[in-house]
């Protein structure tokens, strides 16, 4: 895994570079070397941000001519910063690159506008322009995020199916988040690929800027230090330093993950190396709340099931902080009887199990059965936050709705988002009586290619002694009747995981595997992987779901699990600046619009919107909110040609 990550991660800044530096004919190259410019051609940024630039020319020595201006000014004078040179090279051991690097940190965002950066060298001068973005008003005071990591919207019906029933064609009842006011659609995709991981799509959710695969908090240059990266800062971070928020993270993943990392963390990739260096930023930067598993990155080298490269102990470093530590549901309960002011739960030694072995499967837990699950840390999480006057930002993660459908486990995926729906639904409640004055936004970091396509006769399917009988159990259209979970109990969960008729589901992409469709009672393993000719195969797993029917693999042959896929993502907001969300965007959109339903101004001494700014906050086509006047003329002239339109054109209705 750690040579695949270090691949990936040289892949990507071969991406980047391939889409950022220009392409020069072989005469030119001695003269005008490749420039690597970072943040990259249409980076937005909110005014007063903190941000890093970085400009990499490859070359031996800088070029005689090097100058680095932004709208016309010296960089360094601009920003009042002076550059920091480095050099050192990069690629293959027989064919190194060199690459001199000047490096400007923790410059501020100027004023709204737009800029364009310069840079000459070797008679060959590079662009990129850079808008900084007018803050909105908002009245918000909290934000909750919720991320279903992978979460897609036939996930959401499949879910809805079987948590709430259908009767006649009409579902019996709603996921809690899909009654919010506002819905949207969010595109995603990395700065260097057309795929995106959950690093570069939670750190674009939490900074507004689009980044690399497996990068967090930071654009990818070709450093050998993965933590030196140019930084951008994100929502949590501004909202800290400027008006003293209360900042809190709650996943069901190891606590370094790409997702609950992006809240605080920066770094290239997502090796123990970073991860092990994310827990001490989120301590250095005292994030109030930090609840998940990951406990193997807490203990010291020489402690049995660390994964850390030091002998640090960081649990001690979190309780000589200030922190309250617990590492289960009993400690957690009885730590909020005298409400902290900080805490730190860890509660697995990696990611924590997932509900449905949790709450069914309990033999699958070891010695790990006093877990919380997520609704409890979610409350217990805004309990804690709510104690500071200021206000707070909460990012809660469902993570294994992406773990398991990674393992193609469409149970335990479906579970995790019930458990998701009563998070949500927890907090609209908690909301309604502590702080009627919180946006909650519901959405994911990326999609996974999941659909249903008809029902199983569980019965038939099992009693069949050859493929083609089972494949004949599964009913499409007419014959598809409805599954036959049932909920008497009440708590949106089924009383029975094990149906007489079950979803014919699946998903797009996977290994050679077999699937019957009904639940697994551990969790599964597609795919067993072996080294086989200097290579890589992976192959079904005759110990997984051995009645099922043979899937024929359509990835390469060293994938063992599901991928991720391009659809875009849901997105489902309510209470103050809700409305911002309502229309299709990229994903960096929701950044801009948490921050604008906060009236957050980083240029602002206390970090708010003028009291005089009433401007409402608006996503452009371009993604740059245009000036109400504005608007309302282009309101009118919408209007007047959709009435001249209609004269002569007619309209089909349904």
């Amino acid at each position: 895994m750690k040579f695949s990550r270090f691949v990936g991660g040289m892949l990507a800044v071969a991406l980047l570079m391939a889409m950022v530096l220009p392409t020069l004919p072989a005469a030119a190259q001695t003269d005008a070397p490749p420039v690597l410019i970072l943040p990259i051609d249409k980076a937005e940024f909110l005014p007063g941000a903190f941000f890093d630039i970085r400009i990499e020319v490859h070359a031996a020595e800088l070029p005689a001519d090097f100058k680095a201006t932004i709208n016309g000014e010296d960089l360094s004078k601009f920003f009042g910063v002076e550059a920091v040179a480095e050099k050192w090279e990069f690629g293959s051991k027989d064919k190194p690159t060199p690459s001199n690097a000047n490096t400007w940190r923790k410059v501020k965002a100027p004023a709204a506008g737009e800029y364009k950066v310069e840079v000459t060298a070797g008679g060959k001068t590079h662009t990129v322009n850079w808008t900084v973005r007018k803050p909105m008003a908002g009245t918000a005071k909290n934000v909750i995020l919720f991320i279903g990591d992978g979460m897609s919207v036939p996930l959401i019906t499949a879910t809805r199916v079987i948590s709430r029933g259908i009767k006649e064609g009409t579902p019996k009842g709603r996921l809690s988040f899909e009654g919010f006011e506002a819905i949207g659609l969010a595109s995603t995709s990395s700065v260097d690929s057309l795929m995106a991981d959950s690093a570069n799509t939670a750190s674009t959710l939490n900074t507004g800027h689009i980044g690399s695969v497996n990068a967090t908090g930071t654009y990818s240059d070709t450093s050998p230090d993965t933590l030196d990266d140019p930084r951008t800062e994100t929502l949590a971070q501004m909202l800290k330093r400027l008006r003293g928020y209360a900042i809190g993270v709650v996943t069901t993943a190891d606590i370094s993950d790409a997702t609950p990392a992006a809240v605080w963390a920066h770094g290239r990739n997502r090796s123990d190396l970073n991860r092990n260096t994310y827990v001490l930023q989120a301590l250095e930067q005292k994030i109030d709340v930090l609840m998940g598993g990951g406990a193997r990155r807490f203990i010291p080298k020489g402690v049995e099931g660390s994964r850390r490269a030091d002998e640090v102990d960081v649990f001690k470093g979190y309780e000589e902080a200030g922190y309250k530590v617990v590492t289960s549901k009993t400690e957690l309960t009885d730590a909020m009887k005298s409400t902290p002011k900080q805490l730190l739960g860890i509660f697995h030694p990696s990611d924590m199990n997932v509900w449905l072995d949790r709450n069914v499967f309990t033999d699958n837990l070891g010695d790990l059965k006093d877990q919380p699950g997520l609704v409890d840390m979610t409350v217990a999480a805004l309990d804690i936050l709510k104690q500071n006057p200021n206000g707070f930002y909460l990012e809660v993660e469902a993570a294994s709705i992406d773990k398991q459908l990674h393992s193609l486990d469409i149970d335990r995926t479906l579970a995790d988002i019930i458990e998701l729906d009563r998070a949500v639904a927890a907090a609209i409640e908690w909301a309604k009586v502590n702080a009627p004055d919180t946006l909650i936004v519901v959405t994911a970091d990326h999609g996974h290619g999941f659909d249903v396509y008809g029902t199983v006769d569980v019965a038939k399917f099992n009693a069949a002694t050859d493929n083609i009988g089972k494949r004949n159990a599964i009913r499409v259209y007419s014959a598809a009747k409805y599954p036959t979970y049932e909920d008497k109990d009440g708590d949106f969960f089924p009383d029975d995981w094990a149906p007489s008729i079950v979803m014919a589901a699946t998903v797009n992409n996977h290994p050679d595997y077999t699937e019957d469709f009904q639940v697994s009672k551990t969790p599964r393993v597609p795919a067993k992987c072996e080294a086989k000719d200097n290579a890589v195969v992976c192959l079904d797993n005759p110990d997984d779901d051995p009645n099922g029917i043979p899937m024929n693999g359509n990835l390469d042959v060293a994938s063992g699990s599901g991928v991720h896929t391009l659809q875009d993502v849901p997105v489902y907001a309510s209470g103050p600046g809700a409305s911002f969300f309502a229309r299709a965007y990229h994903q960096k959109e929701i950044f801009f619009g948490m921050a604008a339903a906060l009236g957050l101004d980083p240029s602002a001494p206390d970090g708010k919107v003028a009291a005089a700014a009433t401007e409402p906050a608006k996503v452009a086509a371009a993604g740059v909110a245009f000036p109400s006047e504005f608007s309302a003329l282009l309101l009118v002239v919408l209007g007047l040609a959709v009435g001249f339109a209609a004269r002569s054109v007619k309209f089909a209705r349904r």
